[in-house]
């Protein structure tokens, strides 16, 4: 019962929560590049091979 009165009370200031809002920036930012990571290698994993014997007979001509 104490607390909500306390957050009823309280009145909300947005410096507040600059730590909050760098954070979750941060965390999207990374989750993106990582995705993107994870694709990048996904698809040099499946396709690598393939492209690295094509480079070969290319070279070979």
């Amino acid at each position: 019962m104490a607390d909500q009165k306390r957050f009823q009370k309280q009145e909300l200031n947005s410096e507040d929560y600059e730590k909050t809002e760098e954070g979750a920036k941060m965390l999207k930012t990374t989750s993106k590049v990582v995705t993107g990571i994870v694709v990048v290698v996904g698809v040099l994993k499946k396709y690598g091979p393939e492209m690295l014997k094509g480079i070969n007979k290319i070279r070979k001509l």
